[in-house]
């Protein structure tokens, strides 16, 4: 296979030109890891976190959530969700952008 941008001779499997590092072929994305997410929370941002995984809409999965938290009774729901807390890990914190030509004191 060849590369369209550069036109350097790569493997059939590769996902980037190592020559000029352009995105070669139609690979699926990579998966995103499940974790908690930091920005869409409620409680403790599973819902989100899982939604953000499986590629779906927050509120979707909540009320999911919600309406199986429910039919199970309310305890199973609440434990699983404060497992799901506990065991997902959270997503790290965005790192802090600083203006060229000021200077970061602590």
């Amino acid at each position: 296979m060849y590369c369209n941008s550069c036109g350097k001779a790569i493997p059939d499997d590769a996902r980037f030109c190592s020559y000029c590092a352009t995105v070669v072929g139609n690979h699926p994305p990579m998966r995103r890891k499940l974790m908690r997410s930091r920005t869409d929370r409620k409680i403790g941002g599973v819902c989100a976190g899982l939604a953000e995984h499986l590629d779906l809409d927050a509120t979707l999965v909540r009320l999911l959530w919600l309406f199986v938290a429910i039919m199970s009774g309310i305890l199973p729901g609440l434990v699983v969700y404060v497992v799901a807390w506990i065991v997902m890990p959270e997503e790290p914190a965005p790192a802090p952008v600083v203006a060229t030509g000021q200077v970061v004191t602590s």
